[in-house]
């Protein structure tokens, strides 16, 4: 999974894509970059880690010239190879003229793109490069039409930012399956993977980019390409953990989502007498909400188990080892508040099964009478093909052990998942979405 914050038509628009990307860091810890143009040149400056560890010092945006500049962070969902700079955004030449190109998703069909792409041109060993080298190859100096021509060639998940020097193009796949938004700023136009950052640059939410789109913004007007049928697959999993509560994505309320998601399970699955329910923070803390509501199943708590925000999100950390470090150092327990309690605990899914047990073991250490689990999703049982880093079953705690197995080996009283079924009906035009990592239904 990663993040695109651009900007265009600004000046200083790689401070603000600085900004931009803080905003959406949520969705990438591994590796930041930014390239912007002074309408001719390019400049870039891109680095291991979060966005304020690459960009430190004022002098670190003072080097990125013009008012247009493109922005990305990343984590990887393949291997990297150490031996090669596998930062965004990539930056090539088209027609004779830089090109910069960031990407959000997973190509499916490398093995295919391979076949036209030969090795001695690849410096990376990301997907998003197949993409590049192939525009180089077909360049006419016509953008549109090159795009045209390459995009149906690609399959699975991309969102793109793409940066010239006298424009700036998003584009969104015929599956719309990774959010892409269009916001105005101070006369310009700024594009984001998601619209919570957009009122941290004073921007305002204009559009989607729509699905099997590309818009071009160039000359301070913006235009629509169609260049696919749509057939939208919208990731699920983007509701129910990536995205920020405060985004708007597919047109669906993040923060309302999760809501409904913790009043449904708590209608579905009460724990009556419970004395709290608080939630493993932070994309369940509006579940935790939704579920406590009613009070018959306890009272919301939000401070029972407090995250520290100097550790990442660790379902993101790139190695078992890592997330398993990550998870020792990420959570305080309010001691004085967990003794003797029945407690339900709330969280949005359950995927390699690395923190829970950590939870419920340190809550009954701590006294706690009872643990009750409730996940706001089904259960993981496939790997994500676009975008997200679940390679293999065998990562996958659902697919070894049934809910009632999960429950006895973390120790808890009770353990409920959302039933699919269920999560499909809370979702607009189902159809519309890709419940893959459910189901095992890819497209």
């Amino acid at each position: 999974m990663c993040g695109i914050f651009g900007v265009v038509g600004v000046r200083k628009a790689a401070e603000w894509t600085v900004i931009g990307l803080h905003g959406i860091q949520h969705r990438a810890i591994d590796y930041a970059g930014i390239v912007s143009s002074d309408g001719s040149q390019f400049y870039r400056k891109a680095g291991k880690g979060i966005v304020r560890q690459v960009f430190t010092k004022q002098e670190d945006t003072d080097g990125l010239h013009g008012k247009d500049a493109l922005g990305h962070i990343r984590y990887p969902t393949v291997t990297d190879d150490e031996g090669r700079e596998n930062i965004q955004p990539i930056v090539g030449s088209y027609a004779g003229r830089p090109i910069a190109i960031a990407h959000n998703g997973n190509l499916t069909n490398t093995e295919e793109l391979a076949k036209l792409v030969p090795a001695a041109k690849l410096h990376t060993s990301m997907d998003t490069e197949y993409i590049l080298r192939l525009l180089e190859m077909r360049a006419t100096g016509n953008i549109e039409a090159d795009l045209a021509s390459v995009l149906p060639m690609l399959r699975g998940s991309f969102a793109l930012g793409i940066l010239l020097p006298d424009c700036l193009i998003a584009v969104a796949d015929k599956s719309g399956n990774r959010p892409l938004s269009l916001g105005t700023l101070d006369g310009g136009y700024c594009v984001s993977s998601e619209t919570c950052a957009f009122p941290n640059v004073g921007a305002k939410y204009l559009s989607d980019v729509d699905p099997g789109t590309m818009v071009i913004i160039k000359g301070g007007k913006c235009s629509v390409t169609h260049f696919a049928q749509p057939d939208e697959k919208r990731c699920r999993f983007e509701g129910i953990y990536y995205s920020h509560p405060a985004s708007l994505v597919f047109g669906e309320d993040v923060g309302d989502f999760r809501m409904a998601i913790g009043r449904k399970l708590e209608e579905l699955f009460p724990v009556v007498g419970a004395d709290v329910v608080t939630a493993i923070p932070d994309s369940s803390n509006l579940m935790a909400q939704g579920y406590g509501e009613s009070r018959r199943s306890g009272v919301y708590a939000p401070i029972l188990i407090s995250r520290s925000h100097y550790v990442g999100r660790t379902f993101i950390a790139a190695t078992q080892a890592k997330r398993d470090i990550e998870v020792a150092q990420k959570f305080t327990f309010a001691a004085q508040k967990i003794a003797g309690k029945k407690i339900v605990v709330v969280d949005d899914s359950v995927v390699r099964g690395t923190t829970l047990p950590k939870i419920v073991t340190e809550l009954l250490d701590l006294g706690a009478k009872q643990v009750h689990i409730r996940i706001g999703s089904p259960p993981i049982m496939y790997p994500c093909h676009y975008g997200i880093n679940t390679p293999t079953r065998d990562e996958l705690i659902s697919v070894s052990l049934t809910p009632e197995a999960i429950c006895r080996k973390i120790g808890a009283d009770s353990l409920e998942f959302l039933p699919l079924e269920v999560l499909k009906t809370m979702s607009p035009n189902q159809e519309r979405f890709c419940f893959s990592c459910m189901t095992g239904d890819y497209w």
